[in-house]
């Protein structure tokens, strides 16, 4: 827990604005450009080939250490857990949706949630049984992909797929450790779903591997329409692109986004982050145990047994946004 000062919680108040502040600075300046990226992960990770999705939780702790010892108190010392949760609650209304989820997904903590890793390992051992050996195409081979929607016409090509899509959510569950890196985007970057342990892409039918401590539970808030949440501008040749590309702006952010395929995992992955930052919003995370995953067309939340502000914020939002729906407990 926090050791107050001994003028009270006002002056730790005053210290979590004031490192809320320098840390918020910094982080804006981190996400300017891939080439500022790039210069503080070689920084940290001198040796290693530049990456947007690995070491990110690392580095974004070190900025946030960094703020602390310069802005904080007088005796130099790490932040405490309280102590983080209590900047990032300042931190919200400083940075935009998009930049402060991806802090948040970096900085969070993961403990209070695990995959059945062996029952993961025991369904793809079945799935290897049941498969049958009059099929030609075998999803199991080391380097299968999926076939092209419209290519998958029999019945053996369906499950084929269906087999392929379900082997990687089991794969990944077999692989998951708490230790996870979200992807970063600059600003004006097509922003992602990725992250070291890829628990982003796990799929419905991995809900049934996911367990949590006894005093916690899952929620999804869920669509299937996504809101055009970013305005298509036009076709631009922004600086640092040598070919014209879609150009998108969203409100409450000011820069503007830039897409080569379209923008449809803009559209995708900025619904998650506002719906991750108005969620935050609603929710005393000092309080209350709030660890959000954004996946396409959901957001998983793992939250107390007893929720009362996650089911208002849903019904704010829901509001806003009526496509949205709400699932208390693991998805069938």
């Amino acid at each position: 827990m926090v050791q107050l000062h001994p003028k009270g919680s006002k002056f730790m108040k005053e210290i979590y604005e004031r490192v809320a502040a320098d840390f918020a600075e910094k982080i804006d300046h981190l996400f300017e450009s891939e080439k500022s990226l790039e210069t503080t992960f070689k920084q940290y990770y001198e040796g290693l080939p530049f990456d947007r999705t690995e070491h990110w939780s690392g580095i974004i702790h070190k900025i946030l250490s960094d703020s602390w010892k310069d802005k904080g108190p007088e005796v130099k010392c790490e932040p405490t857990g309280m102590d983080k949760l209590q900047i990032m609650r300042y931190l919200h209304h400083l940075l935009d949706y998009n930049i402060f989820t991806q802090v948040l997904l970096n900085l969070q903590g993961y403990t209070g949630m695990f995959y059945m890793t062996g029952d993961a390992q025991a369904e793809i051992e079945r799935m290897k049984s049941a498969w049958s050996s009059a099929y030609k195409l075998d999803p199991f081979a080391p380097k299968a992909k999926m076939l092209k929607q419209a290519e998958a016409i029999t019945e053996e090509q369906k499950q084929y797929n269906q087999t392929i899509s379900a082997l990687r959510a089991l794969r990944i569950i077999t692989q998951f450790t708490p230790q996870i890196s979200f992807r970063v985007s600059p600003k004006g970057s097509t922003p992602a779903f990725a992250d070291s342990r890829n628990i982003s892409m796990i799929g419905l039918g991995g809900d049934r591997f996911l367990k949590t401590i006894s005093s916690l539970k899952p929620y999804y808030i869920t669509w299937n329409q996504v809101p055009q949440i970013a305005q298509f501008i036009g076709i631009t040749t922004p600086p640092g692109h040598d070919v014209p590309v879609s150009t998108f702006k969203a409100d409450g952010i000011s820069y503007e986004f830039h897409s080569k395929s379209g923008g449809e995992v803009i559209q995708d992955v900025l619904f998650a982050r506002k719906i991750m930052y108005e969620i935050f919003r609603d929710v005393n995370i000092t309080r209350e145990t709030c660890i959000m995953i954004p996946r396409m067309n959901s957001i998983l939340i793992v939250g107390d047994v007893v929720f009362e502000n996650l089911q208002k914020a849903y019904e704010r939002l829901y509001k806003m946004y009526p496509v949205i729906s709400f699932v208390d407990g693991i998805r069938a």
